[in-house]
């Protein structure tokens, strides 16, 4: 593998190449397409659980403009993107439309100039640069492509209203939405709040710990002391996170740990007070979360992973992810 210093003087297809860290790409400024491979979820992913990683994360640019960017780690000459399927849940290359085969033409000959023999990228969704571009230009140019289905994904687009949510819901997931709703409000007092301020985020993830680690045993083996100093790095690094919290009699029954990206809002994890399980809470605050994203004019939710039933009780649709391997020896 060559020296990452090196990358900056080399010229492939008309573009010049540059190494990367976390820092200078946020400083960039660019288009990212999820959360997943902004550089600070990256850094904090890359920090926890592979603090001795090879990074491999490379600029693309003609002239003054970057065209695209790889943001790659590298083991034994297998170059995978930055971030881990179990708590990355759809990753990519970031790339301009107008010129994104061109550069993933230019990343494939890089690539190897590198010494990189194959491509093991996953998880990807169906309109991932990766799948559209980058799969068909390693086709064409004769590498050995083999792309799997892994799992699902589900989300909703958003309409302009409530009322148009609802409609667009079948009768019965409508009449029991409508249902829990009512009998929550006739049971308590309960409201939504929503933490975006990143200090306020930080203040607030001790509260989500709670509710996340007493909704089931899975959930709170899962919520390791690495785990939970991952959470705590993603508010802390992560432009768009959001902490939503439904309150019933003053106290927080249930939380949603959301990023708000592009038009996009993405339900991260989520977790209530299981002595409110009669009252639906976890369900419903996500409803609450659902509605208060309309209200801000986003247009999209994404539940992410997962084919847990609420996610079709709330209009979800499903959405397949691929892993890609790609041999350019």
């Amino acid at each position: 593998m060559r020296k990452a210093e090196s990358a900056a003087a080399v010229a492939v297809r008309g573009f010049s190449v540059a190494a990367e860290t976390f820092e200078s790409l946020a400083d960039r400024r660019l288009k990212w397409p999820s959360p997943f491979v902004l550089p600070g979820w990256m850094r904090a992913w890359q920090e926890v659980f592979a603090p001795q990683a090879e990074l491999w994360i490379r600029s693309f640019q003609k002239g003054e403009e970057v065209v695209g960017v790889a943001p790659l780690l590298v083991e034994n000459r297998t170059a995978r993107l930055i971030g881990g399927p179990d708590v990355c849940d759809h990753l990519d290359l970031a790339a301009a439309g107008s010129r994104t085969v061109e550069f993933s033409r230019a990343l494939l000959d890089y690539a190897r100039i590198e010494g990189i023999e194959r491509l093991e990228l996953n998880p990807l969704r169906p309109d991932s640069a990766v799948m559209k571009v980058l799969a068909p230009a390693a086709r064409e140019k004769g590498y050995a492509v083999s792309i799997g289905e892994d799992d699902l994904l589900f989300e909703v687009e958003l309409p302009g209203s409530w009322d148009e949510y609802l409609q667009a819901l079948t009768g019965k997931q409508r009449h029991e939405v409508r249902r829990k709703l009512r009998r929550l409000e006739n049971s308590a007092a309960a409201g939504f709040r929503v933490l975006e301020a990143p200090e306020a985020v930080r203040a607030a993830m001790d509260d989500f710990f709670v509710l996340f680690r007493q909704n089931r045993e899975d959930k709170a083996a899962f919520m390791s002391g690495r785990m939970e100093a991952y959470f705590r790095r993603l508010a802390e690094y992560v432009p768009g996170m959001r902490i939503g919290f439904l309150d019933v009699d003053g106290a927080p029954a249930a939380g949603v740990l959301c990023c708000d990206h592009e038009g996009t809002r993405y339900l991260y994890n989520s977790g209530y007070d299981h002595r409110l399980a009669q009252l639906s809470v976890g369900l419903l605050c996500k409803v609450f979360s659902i509605r208060e994203s309309m209200a801000r004019g986003l247009k999209r939710y994404d539940f992410l992973k997962g084919n847990e039933i609420y996610k079709r009780q709330l209009g979800g649709k499903p959405v397949p992810i691929y892993s890609c391997r790609i041999d350019l020896r």
